[in-house]
């Protein structure tokens, strides 16, 4: 009776040592996961601290670029060369010109070298105010004298990508800084709102930090998935200043891809 009475005892004994022994390491692992989750909710907000201490405002970031004004009158002859799905090249002659107009204010003139048919595409840009286009064509169509979406020269890109329109959006967002093309660039959200009649529903765009220049942008249609993608395929520097030498434009819809090379 003695015997199974202290069996019995260390038995109970046994079992209030393992349950002790639970309930600590159970402690531990919690003292664990309470350092665990305070330490990552530490370093998540010094991340997010630094990154939004380091970004540039949107706005701000979407103004430098409207605000450019060039220095001089420019007049470049240009090439677009434009792949179908079927492989089959289309290049078409181009001249561009950039006149002064004063001290805030320009005009761009894209013109085709085709002796018939010639089109002219005209971009004002001032400080402060919207974009103004214009289409001159040999077959007039008055449809076509203020459509921002009107292809240059049978391209994938259009008056308003030339323009940059997008960036005239009240809704400008620096999202994060990536680095693209083996340079840090600002990626810059652009998003219209419902009132605006527009063929995107979104815009991102690499801007490089130091030359200021675009150098890459998706555009989203208005189901949000990427209609086309822009890149800078040549950027050099001449007389310390930067300059785009060729351009594409790839239209992931339609499977054409779109090259504006300019001769400076």
């Amino acid at each position: 009776m003695k015997i199974d009475l202290l069996n019995t005892l260390n038995k109970v004994i046994f079992i209030v040592q393992q349950i002790r022994f639970n309930i600590k390491a159970q402690l531990m692992s919690i003292k664990k996961v309470i350092c665990i989750i305070y330490f990552y909710s530490s370093f998540l907000v010094g991340l997010s601290y630094i990154d939004a201490a380091s970004l540039i405002s949107g706005e701000n970031l979407a103004l430098s670029i409207r605000n450019s004004i060039p220095s001089e009158n420019i007049s470049i002859d240009a090439s677009m060369e434009v792949t179908l799905k079927n492989r089959k090249r289309i290049k078409t002659a181009l001249t561009i010109e950039t006149k002064l107009l004063g001290k805030d204010e320009f005009l761009t003139i894209y013109k085709t070298k085709l002796v018939k048919n010639c089109t002219i595409w005209k971009i004002r840009r001032k400080k402060g105010n919207p974009n103004e286009y214009h289409v001159e064509q040999a077959k007039k169509d008055p449809e076509n004298k203020q459509n921002l979406y009107l292809a240059l020269a049978d391209s994938a890109f259009t008056l308003a990508d030339f323009g940059l329109e997008f960036l005239h959006w009240p809704n400008q967002k620096t999202i994060r800084k990536q680095r693209r093309k083996s340079r840090l660039c600002n990626v810059l959200e652009s998003k219209p709102t419902k009132a605006i009649n527009v063929e995107y529903s979104r815009v991102l765009s690499w801007v490089d930090e130091k030359s200021g220049a675009i150098l890459a942008a998706d555009f989203f249609d208005l189901n949000g998935e990427i209609l086309k993608r822009f890149s800078v395929k040549g950027l050099t520097k001449k007389n310390g200043q930067w300059q785009v030498d060729e351009i594409e434009m790839r239209h992931l819809k339609d499977g054409t891809k779109s090259r504006l090379k300019l001769n400076y």
